[in-house]
């Protein structure tokens, strides 16, 4: 038999080109996965009644291979279908395996989640001593991370972890999904030993010190952000304290380090964890904006001074509300131009509209204030001097 590229390395190429995955095994030959194969196989049956399809060892081969070029060309709904159809007849266990793997990669990015999640899982209880079944496992965190059912998530995190003889990426990548889903569910403290079991990893092998970050970093910079905005959104403004000074510092320092955390998962260039993370530092500043809007005018004062007061607080912050539609912006871009259409990024299409109605009302606002905006900033300079 002429010597043909076996499922496995076929495995290795799709995951590499579309997903980034690392961790997949030596590939063995067509030859080899043939062999385990019975060259007269009994006919199989499919999940209709009655309904009974036989493959030889050659037309096995000639069907993956075409499911293959599918995948290669990004002609997602053919590979689906394929692959999906090999996945119940294939007389071979590792065939039908790798084909119920693609099956999801290419039901992902059809944005069928749903059933991309079925694929994974089904190769991850029904094919447990295959190579493919370790890459399956990470797909299952993305894809629950992708659907966002965080406790789920936590789940099959500490179950990819608890898999012997674990690769360095796979670690990093289940100790931050596992951070993900802790923090997503309000909890810090178990969420913050997650990511430190996580940079323990990647510091002590030097990984992402060069050039963009792998993918499984990014997970552990969201989670990183995350974190930290949640712990600087419990710095209050409001009522305002005696030591306001030093509140609204520590309150932006959080905005800064959590913002840093963000654009490090940027860094990756992968356009889910991108948009991602571009929607969060702009919700940052809008939900800044709204904290520093709450603040109320000083008591015992002159109307004149309160409607200055006023005037002050929203010409100083409306930079809050610009920096947050600028970033709004570029993750709805980064959406037109790379296809991503999560959830994260219709969220930014959302959040671009309110941002452009608050300040299109901040601006009317203070065109409608008795003052200038030279006076203004006059008062706002007065005020920084004091």
């Amino acid at each position: 038999m002429k010597r043909l590229p076996s499922p496995r390395s076929v495995l290795l190429a799709a995951s590499v080109v579309l997903v980034g995955c690392s961790g997949t095994p030596t590939a063995k030959t067509a030859d080899e996965v043939a062999a385990t194969t019975s060259p007269d196989p009994e006919p199989l049956v499919q999940t209709q009644p009655i309904t009974v399809v036989g493959y030889t060892t050659s037309e096995l081969i000639a069907e993956f291979e075409r499911a293959r070029s599918y995948l290669l060309v990004e002609k997602w709904e053919e590979a689906a279908k394929a692959f999906d159809h090999l996945m119940r007849l294939a007389n071979s266990r590792e065939i039908a395996s790798v084909s119920a793997f693609n099956a999801g990669l290419a039901h992902h990015h059809l944005g069928e989640h749903d059933i991309a999640l079925e694929r994974f899982r089904k190769v991850v209880k029904d094919y447990p001593e295959q190579d493919i079944a370790l890459n399956a496992s990470v797909h299952v965190t993305r894809m629950l991370g992708y659907l966002e059912r965080w406790e789920a998530m936590e789940k099959a995190a500490d179950g990819l972890l608890a898999r012997s003889e674990l690769p360095v990426m796979h670690q990093i990548e289940g100790h931050g999904a596992k951070a993900l889903a802790l923090v997503e569910r309000g909890q810090l403290d178990a969420s913050r030993r997650a990511i430190g079991k996580a940079q323990l990893l990647i510091d002590r092998n030097g990984i992402g010190r060069a050039g963009s970050p792998p993918v499984q970093l990014a997970q552990v910079s969201f989670a990183q952000g995350e974190l930290l905005r949640l712990e600087s959104e419990k710095i209050k403004l409001t009522p305002v304290p005696p030591n306001f000074g030093a509140v609204l510092e520590a309150r932006c320092q959080g905005l800064l380090d959590s913002q840093a955390a963000f654009v490090e998962a940027m860094r990756s260039r992968d356009a889910h964890w991108s948009a991602m993370s571009g929607y969060r530092v702009g919700q940052l500043y809008q939900q800044l904006h709204v904290e520093a809007m709450a603040i109320p005018a000083p008591k015992g004062v002159s109307l004149e001074k309160q409607q200055l007061f006023v005037a002050a607080m929203r010409l100083r912050y409306r930079i809050l509300l610009e920096k947050g539609l600028k970033m709004m912006n570029a993750t709805v871009r980064l959406g037109d131009r790379t296809g991503e259409s999560s959830l994260w990024v219709g969220r930014a299409r959302e959040a671009k509209r309110n941002l452009e109605q608050s300040l299109a009302d901040e601006k009317a606002a203070l065109a409608q204030a008795p003052f200038t905006e030279d006076e203004i900033r006059a008062a706002l300079d007065k005020l920084k001097g004091k």
